[in-house]
């Protein structure tokens, strides 16, 4: 009975678990899908609402400036001045000027306040002050400001002052937007300044957070230079840390981390072409997904109604099945793939007769399984051999190409001696080549093949090629694919002869206590950063399309000697390219030795 209740029990919990997995996979699926929806759905909306501000303040910061253009090309506000422009005028006509410019901002009031400013210090005010004064520092140092931009606009950041204040001095948010004043005759003899309070700049945004109060998002507006515009009311060491979104580079759609909260938060923003401002509108991550968290606890609640259902069920299913189940568990417990078809389950005694269809059954799905491991294991023999054969049979006429173009120099250099021992060393060469009854050979056959193709280069080139061969002897016995270093060797004399001669060509071998590789060395230039992202383009798109590359005489060596090394070593191979650090290319091909081998013997 123990055993019985063991084996049921996990049945039970098998059953139990894969209900679990169906509720609470359609649980995630519901809450990354629902979640997904929701945030794109709020990113267009905030998106939408931070383009609304950004019209609503630009609209109010183009009030103020179509209210200096006015009063710039209006000949009425010149004509009373006179051509010294200074604004030490009488009380009737400051009346007459204030009426005017007022007149001019409209009787929607585009503009709070009005001040132009002469070279001479004083300002004409008009508007929530009507006076003539002198102007302050600070006044006259934006108006200079102003004047170097020959016509330009200038915007100001935020500031509070209580001079326009008519019963308390309370201080008030303004900011102001200053332009040249020219007379008639277009020259610069003043500045206009157009003022307006901050509370009706900002007016939608603050109706927005009214309105919405904790469910509202943050919204920050910066200028060109990342100070703070928006909110213009804030604290010193607040601004500070307000000031960091505008250097986090933030995307729409993505989430980060806030420098005020450390919350998880999302963005929209938008840039003004007008006046540079940058604005962002932010809301907490927590806040977009507040309706996904309530509809979460529900669906929670369901899932846990459908649990207790699916444990009763599962309990009882357990039960109904632990018998057949129990007499194949220590068949199957026992049972591996180098087993297969080995142990006759029918030997055992059943007194049942579906227990003996069950174990026939099992039975005969043992041995389906062993034959049809058996065919697999060779299919893929002949698949790796048919494939390496196939790479190996697209190196030939890449040699036997280059081969001919070194005889036919020879010869139009009338080198007859020289001709016949390279056709003779040639003949043999090709005979190594074309001698299909083996694709693998010893590192010492392919060295001194290796040789006789650098012996063959060398009558070529004559001096301009030098060449070294350094095996170690422990390594000549080490089995490998035909034509594996020759490719190298030959794309190391095309690549390094790019500069001039002599070129030397180094085949050496490294040899410690857990790998061997040879190092094929060239001394040219060096492999280019756009040679070595082909190469490694190349052998991902062979990992990604298992085959033969394209037939083609040039361009081939490198990806077909990689694939026939990979087939050949699997996951043993070292395969690399480069640099030296003198800047010399290097490709090096090796392998790690196998558990239970040592070097010399086959793998």
């Amino acid at each position: 009975m123990r055993h019985t209740k063991k084996l049921q029990t996990k049945l039970f919990q098998a059953d139990l678990l894969l209900a679990c997995l169906i509720l609470f996979s359609f649980a995630a699926f519901f809450y990354i899908f629902v979640s997904r929806q929701l945030i794109s759905s709020q990113i267009q909306a905030m998106q939408s609402l931070n383009d609304n501000f950004l019209n609503q303040v630009e609209s109010s910061l183009r009030s103020l400036d179509a209210v200096s253009a006015n009063i710039n090309y209006s000949n009425i506000s010149k004509d009373p001045l006179d051509s010294s422009f200074n604004l030490n005028i009488s009380y009737d006509m400051l009346n007459d000027m204030a009426e005017l410019f007022i007149s001019i901002s409209g009787t929607e009031l585009m503009a709070d306040q009005i001040n132009l400013y002469d070279f001479s210090g004083n300002t004409l005010q008009a508007g929530m002050s009507t006076m003539v004064k002198k102007a302050t520092e600070e006044q006259l140092e934006l108006a200079e400001k102003a004047q170097s931009l020959g016509g330009g606009k200038l915007i100001t950041l935020p500031y509070k002052t209580d001079a326009y204040s008519k019963s308390t001095k309370a201080d008030k948010w303004f900011i102001s937007l200053y332009r040249s004043f020219f007379n008639q005759y277009g020259r610069s003899v003043g500045t206009i300044e157009t003022m307006k309070q901050c509370k009706s700049i900002f007016k939608g945004i603050s109706s927005y957070k009214k309105k919405n109060r904790g469910a509202a998002a943050s919204v920050f507006i910066f200028d060109q230079e990342g100070n703070l515009v928006y909110p213009y009311d804030t604290e010193p060491e607040e601004t500070a840390l307000i000031q960091k979104y505008f250097n986090l580079g933030l995307d729409s759609g993505k989430a980060f981390k806030s420098p005020l909260t450390q919350e998880q938060e999302y963005a929209a923003w938008s840039v003004s072409k007008y006046s540079g401002y940058t604005y962002l509108t932010i809301q907490p991550k927590k806040v977009i997904l507040g309706p996904v968290y309530h509809l979460l606890e529900i669906l929670l609640a369901v899932v846990g109604l459908f649990l207790a259902v699916s444990v009763l069920i599962s309990y009882r299913q357990s039960r109904s099945l632990v018998k057949p189940i129990k007499h194949l568990k220590h068949i199957i417990q026992r049972l591996e793939l180098d087993t297969l078809g080995q142990e006759k389950a029918t030997s055992y005694p059943v007194s049942v007769n579906e227990l003996e269809e069950l174990y026939q059954a099992f039975q005969n799905m043992s041995d389906s399984l062993k034959n049809s491991m058996n065919q697999l294991i060779e299919a893929q023999e002949q698949e790796v051999k048919s494939r390496t054969l196939a790479l190996q049979t697209q190196i030939n006429p890449h040699f036997y190409y280059n081969s001919l173009s070194s005889i036919i120099v020879l010869a139009e250099n009338g080198d007859t001696d020289v001709v016949i021992r390279m056709c003779r060393n040639l003949s043999r060469i090709m005979r190594y080549i074309t001698d299909t009854s083996s694709t693998v050979v010893s590192l010492e056959q392919e060295i001194d093949y290796v040789k006789k193709y650098l012996y063959c280069m060398k009558v070529r080139y004559q001096s301009s090629l030098n060449y070294e061969v350094s095996i170690a002897d422990s390594l000549l016995n080490e089995p490998v694919p035909k034509l594996l270093i020759q490719p190298i060797v030959e794309n190391a004399i095309k690549y390094g002869s790019n500069c001039q001669p002599p070129w030397t060509i180094t085949v050496r071998s490294i040899v410690t206590d857990t790998s061997w590789q040879v190092d094929v060395i060239d001394s040219g230039s060096g492999f280019t950063k756009e040679a070595m992202d082909k190469i490694s383009k190349n052998i991902q798109d062979a990992h990604k399309n298992p085959g033969m590359p394209a037939l083609k005489i040039n361009g081939l060596g490198t990806l077909n000697v990689y694939l026939r090394w990979k087939l050949f070593c699997k996951d043993d191979i070292i395969f690399s390219y480069g640099n030296t650090p003198e800047g010399h290319g290097i490709v090096s091909i090796g392998r790690y030795f196998s558990k239970g081998t040592e070097s010399g013997g086959n793998p």
